[in-house]
């Protein structure tokens, strides 16, 4: 009985993988090259099951076919992986293909609910519309101010360093960047630069390797097992401490918003509190007073459980992505002493060879060349490593060839920085490739489009002032022997073993 059953499900399985492969939508994605899919699990098991190697196997495929646009099967779900800077920007100028692949949904959602990354339709679009003001061109200034303010603190804790051993450069961007960003964008102090120990910091390093292993991992879909084991424990316990620190922001924003409307009633002032409130908070462009004080598109309050997951997100990865970016440039001008020596004459040039004096926003525009190396360093370690799209609709590219509907488009940034054809020799460190004209799509960390990161100039304002701050305070130099990082191309790069560094201080 047990081999009958065995044998129909066999059977099952072959007609159905016969008759995907002789449908439409295996007609169209066979036009691009690919390894042909297995059954049931497709080509899943040429990713393996260590998700950590998942982007060096894909790398492996993309230089197979030739390095260009390939195809794969991952289950019952199929990719197109796009290089080809042309097909790029179809994809990501697109305006109604807006949908975020299932299985990064899958893995993001436990962890960031419906925010703004995933979500789409109405909420997305009121959520984009209240976060717009907090990121528009003229709070700049006051985004370089308080990197200026943050910094005093950094140079604290960083000149316990200089001349002795290594510093793991992570363990204090990480807090000193969400001590910035929860001040700016959330109107609070958190102070965890001088608490390396809170919970949140432990919890938030693993964040980055959960949502990897889930998104690679697809035995976790199936949740009746997952939930069984000891990783989702630890999943589990890892959201309810972000959590945990999101709402304690949002907690501590609204007890300030309703301590102004107490002081203006007591006092008595002749005016409309909740207007004068409003005014006030909005002068400040606080993202999480948009949240507060805004409504949805029926004219409701925004929910404390949409609230929760907006704060979630940005604070999570806004300070996340730029400290990796951060660190990583660092971590090259310490290999590159030529580099970083030219981005010093810049800071002198510019700053009048004054390497006391801190820059406006205006002198931050002009560090083209400090631009370009932060530019060329996300290039050779890719801090996101791909993005992509669910297709609602068939895609056609520029050469006639037709992405199906239910495929999943991913861009994928790895292999476009390693693409000769898009930048010639690109094993070399080479910071002034950025300096001369490019393809628009041809680097697009932010993303581009309708769905491009919300937040991108308030993180080069962050990354450009912070960087000329450390730069001009220290020589950076290669960490010990030994010490190298180790890269993990996850959803968001970063070294298994920190970034460690040797500082000097800087003759001025």
């Amino acid at each position: 009985m047990i081999l009958i059953l065995l044998f129909t499900v066999v059977c099952l399985v072959l007609v159905h993988d016969f008759l995907r492969k002789c449908g439409y939508r295996w007609k169209k994605l066979s036009e691009f090259p690919g390894d042909r899919p297995l059954p049931l699990v497709g080509n899943a098991l040429q990713l393996g099951f260590d998700a950590d190697e998942s982007s060096h196997k894909l790398m492996a495929l993309w230089a197979k076919h030739g390095k260009v646009n390939f195809r794969m099967s991952v289950g019952s779900e199929d990719w197109i992986l796009l290089s080809n800077v042309d097909d790029v920007g179809t994809i990501l100028n697109h305006t109604s293909e807006l949908t975020k692949p299932l299985e990064r949904n899958t893995a993001m959602k436990p962890f960031f609910g419906n925010s703004v990354s995933s979500s789409e339709g109405d909420r997305w679009r009121t959520t984009r519309k209240l976060m717009t003001p907090s990121f528009h061109f003229n709070t700049l200034e006051k985004r370089v101010d308080d990197v200026n303010t943050h910094c005093v603190d950094l140079f604290r804790h960083l000149d316990e360093f200089v001349g002795k051993d290594d510093v793991e450069i992570y363990k204090y961007l990480k807090p000193y960047m969400f001590d910035i960003l929860s001040e700016s964008l959330m109107g609070v102090e958190s102070n965890f630069l001088n608490n390396l120990d809170h919970p949140y910091l432990k919890a938030g390093a693993k964040v980055i390797r959960i949502v990897t292993e889930n998104y690679f991992s697809y035995w976790r879909n199936i949740r009746p097992i997952f939930v069984l084991t000891p990783i989702y424990t630890e999943m589990m316990d890892t959201i309810r401490s972000i959590r945990a620190t999101s709402s304690d922001i949002i907690n501590r924003r609204r007890a300030k918003i309703n301590q102004m409307r107490d002081d203006l009633i007591n006092n008595n002032l002749d005016c409309d509190v909740s207007e004068h409130v409003e005014k006030k908070l909005n002068d400040n462009a606080c993202l999480l007073d948009k949240f507060l004080l805004g409504k949805n598109s029926k004219g409701e309050p925004i929910p404390d459980d949409v609230i929760s997951d907006e704060v979630t997100l940005v604070c999570y990865t806004g300070h996340y992505t730029t400290t990796m970016t951060m660190a990583h440039t660092l971590y090259c001008l310490a290999k590159y002493p030529e580099i970083q020596k030219k981005v010093i004459e810049e800071q002198r040039q510019i700053l009048n060879n004054d390497l006391n004096r801190i820059p406006t926003n205006q002198e931050l525009n002009q560090m083209k060349y400090l631009e370009a190396v932060i530019k060329e360093s996300i290039r050779v370690i890719p801090t996101v490593t791909k993005i992509g799209r669910q297709l609602q609709q068939d895609l056609k590219f520029k050469d006639g060839r037709v992405a199906p509907a239910g495929t999943s488009v991913i861009v994928f940034y790895e292999a476009m920085y390693a693409d000769p054809k898009i930048f010639p020799e690109p094993e070399k460190y080479d910071p002034e490739r950025f300096l001369g004209a490019m393809h628009t799509f041809a680097f697009v960390p932010f993303s581009a489009g309708p769905r491009n990161c919300i937040g991108f100039r308030y993180a080069w304002v962050v990354m450009k002032s912070t960087l000329s701050h450390l730069l001009r305070r220290y020589e950076f130099l290669p960490g010990s022997p030994g010490m190298e990082p180790q890269f993990a191309y996850r959803i968001v790069t970063e070294s298994k073993n920190g970034v460690h560094l040797k500082l000097r201080k800087r003759i001025r």
